[in-house]
C-alpha cells in the first residue's frame, strides 16, 4: 500500500524517510513541492497529487508535510487516516511537541 513516507518541514527540507516495499526517490517530492508552490498557502496544497508513476498523498500538521507515496490506487482515505494517526502517535510521544520530537 505505502511504498515511502517522507517529512518535510515548512522550509521544504525532507529530514526523515521511511521506505517500506522499495526505496522511492526522493526526486518523487518534486512533484509535491510544485503544487506547494502553485498553493497560496500550506494548508492549499492538495491532498492527492497523481504523477506519473505514483500518488502522493499528504496532510499537514504542526508545519509538516507528512507525505505518503503509493504506486497503484487506494482509497485515499484510508493512507490520509493512517497520516493523521502517525500525527498523533508522534504527538502523544513528546505532549504536543512534534517537531522536536522528531
Amino acid at each position: 500500500m505505502i511504498h515511502s513516507l517522507f517529512l518535510i518541514n515548512s522550509a521544504g527540507d525532507i529530514f526523515l524517510e521511511k521506505h517500506w516495499k522499495s526505496v522511492v526517490s526522493r526526486s518523487v517530492c518534486d512533484y509535491f513541492f510544485e503544487a506547494q508552490e502553485r498553493a497560496t498557502e500550506a494548508e492549499n496544497v492538495p491532498p492527492v497529487i497523481p504523477t506519473p508513476h505514483h500518488y502522493l498523498l499528504s496532510v499537514y500538521r504542526h508545519k509538516i508535510f507528512f507525505v505518503a507515496v503509493i504506486q497503484t490506487e487506494v482509497p485515499p482515505l484510508f493512507v490520509i487516516e493512517f497520516l493523521h494517526r502517525v500525527v498523533d502517535t508522534f504527538q502523544v510521544c513528546k505532549c504536543g511537541e512534534l517537531y522536536k520530537c522528531i
